[in-house]
């Protein structure tokens, strides 16, 4: 009996062994990821909220065998690491050289949280359909300073400042020449890379050149290249990123300005200002000036007033258009609190379009006898409708009249948000809200409450979802799904190898082979130093008796 006790104690500590090697062995995980070679970016320098943090990513072709899947993400160095473009998929990665797009800005990439200075990995990983993740990947280093990010070692450098000029303006005509010129500052060598990207989805977006910079700190390029496609018009960003010829000692820096692309009349916009603000005293004789965009337009442009509340302008005078400006000093207005406005009529219409300028409600003449003017707030989300967590969403408040000045309050229930001031009638905010459901609105307080009363918007209700741990195509986070590096076993960022996705883990597996290799070893031990069984013995069964059958008798009795 000892020696069976003696022999199951034996068993169980080899069994304990076995899985305790198991767990040793899993734990140990693997190296720091060796490096496949550079991820190359589409630019070296930008805002850690910039949205994408940049263009493309590229690489060189996957290692052979590992070119099923291929993914984007940044961390620390040695990881873990987020997804900051969508991971493609569909093999061939392994033919071809890489490239990935961004798709949201670094600060989202970490979930809405800031890198913190200092030294950040963008990598690039490849994967095979049976052998999971190759265990070396694209690497790119990159320095977070300040706001900012750039590619390199460190920043301790001298800064540099890009601006860009787009002639003849900021709107051009279908296939028109455009010339982007670059002033980089100081005057150092290298070269600026000049590119568009597209603020609409009926544009595109693409390198537009390169151009050294000159002794005197200028790069110029003359181009073509901003197609209007199938939309009336189409608004892009050009951007001017200078790369010094030697980033140890000069950081890179970038500039963009919007350009509209037309076909047709050439479109304008006109801003009003009235001066001085509202509220003027008995008898001022307020100056309004029209400016138009672009200042090239030729007409004229007609100033119009009505008494608030009143419906329908009026004309007062026709101005010329001179050097894009048209100015009118009014003067006899009653105390009281007018409408102004002003429109402008092109000389040539097949040239230039006719507009409106905003209007400027509400200004007010001899301000001390009157009530103040009441005033309404509308409140817009965009994206509007059922968002996914971590989405942006931009709140803007529309405050009228739009002469009344002061700031917005933006709420989420009873909780602010955030505030912000009031210009030209509008005050805007950007949050990100929690998974739930929330009811926003906006609070606008005057800034004079002797001439304007406050004003609430009505809540707009948004619904904040989490992600789909299924796969939302819409979502290129970290989830199973949509995420070739996602470990099942429960890494978010995806760092590790993985075997085929069958639902048992390298742990299982490990644990349970060990612990049948100790259940084999006792019980061999068990099976040599077991004794022969004793001879069978009668015993007394009815009034006759019978021997009790041996233990491979299957149909004796069971004691």
């Amino acid at each position: 009996m000892s020696r069976r006790i003696l022999a199951a104690l034996v068993t169980a500590a080899l069994s304990l062994c076995a899985v305790v090697a198991g767990v040793v062995l899993v734990a140990a995980g693997p190296a720091q990821a060796a490096s496949l070679g550079e991820v190359r970016l589409s630019q070296t320098s930008g805002n850690v909220d910039d949205t994408p943090m940049f263009g493309t990513a590229s690489s060189a072709a996957c290692p052979p065998g590992y070119g099923e899947n291929a993914g984007l993400r940044i961390g620390r160095p040695g990881g873990p690491y987020s997804n900051l473009g969508r991971p493609l998929g569909g093999g061939g990665f392994d033919t071809a050289p890489v490239s990935i797009e961004a798709n949201r800005s670094f600060t989202t990439a970490l979930g809405g949280t800031a890198p913190a200075a200092g030294e950040w990995w963008v990598i690039m990983e490849c994967f095979s359909l049976t052998e999971g993740r190759h265990p070396d990947e694209f690497q790119t280093r990159i320095q977070v300073c300040g706001t900012g990010w750039r590619v390199g070692a460190d920043c301790d450098v001298i800064a540099t400042q890009t601006t860009l000029l787009v002639e003849p303006g900021n709107r051009v005509e279908a296939g028109g020449p455009v010339t982007l010129t670059a002033t980089v500052a100081p005057p150092v060598p290298g070269t600026v890379a000049f590119r568009r990207a597209t603020n609409s989805p009926n544009g595109t977006s693409g390198e537009l050149g390169a151009v050294p910079v000159t002794d005197t700190g200028t790069a110029v390029l003359e181009t073509s290249d901003l197609p209007l496609l199938n939309a009336s018009n189409v608004e892009y960003s050009v951007i001017a990123t200078f790369t010094p010829t030697d980033t140890r000692t000069h950081a890179v820096s970038a500039a963009n300005q919007p350009v509209i692309v037309y076909v047709g009349a050439e479109p304008v916009t006109v801003t009003l200002v009235v001066d001085p603000a509202s509220p003027a005293p008995s008898g001022g004789e307020p100056v309004l000036t029209a400016t138009l965009d672009p200042a090239g337009a030729t007409g004229t442009v007609t100033f119009e007033r009505r008494e608030s509340g009143g419906s329908g302008f009026a004309p007062v005078e026709d101005v010329p258009v001179a050097d894009g400006r048209a100015t009118l000093t009014m003067t006899g207005l009653a105390d009281g609190s007018y409408d102004l406005q002003a429109t402008f009529r092109p000389t040539d219409p097949d040239r230039y379009t006719q507009a409106v300028s905003n209007s400027v409600n509400g200004y007010r003449i001899g301000s001390d006898d009157l009530p103040a003017t009441d005033t309404t707030t509308t409140l817009t989300v965009t994206p509007d409708g059922s968002q996914p967590a971590d989405t942006p969403l931009t709140l803007t408040a529309t405050v009228a009249p739009n002469s009344a000045t002061g700031t917005v309050r933006f709420l989420d229930g009873q909780t602010e948000l955030g505030t912000a001031a009031v210009a030209q009638g509008t005050a805007a905010f950007t949050a990100t809200l929690a998974v739930g459901t929330h009811s926003l609105r906006a609070v606008f307080t005057p800034a004079d409450a002797t001439a304007y009363r406050p004003s609430e918007s009505a809540v707009r209700t948004v619904e904040i979802t989490a992600h789909d741990p299924g796969g939302d195509p819409d979502d290129p986070g970290d989830d199973p799904g949509d995420d070739p590096g996602d470990d099942p076993g429960g890494d978010p960022d995806g760092g590790g190898g993985t075997l085929p996705k069958t639902g048992i883990s390298l742990i299982t597996f490990g644990m349970a082979g060990l612990s049948l290799v100790g259940a084999g070893s006792g019980a061999m031990l068990l099976t040599r130093r077991r004794r022969p069984e004793p001879v069978p013995v009668a015993w007394p069964d009815g009034p006759t008796g019978r021997t009790a059958p041996g233990p491979a008798e299957p149909d004796g009795p069971h004691r």
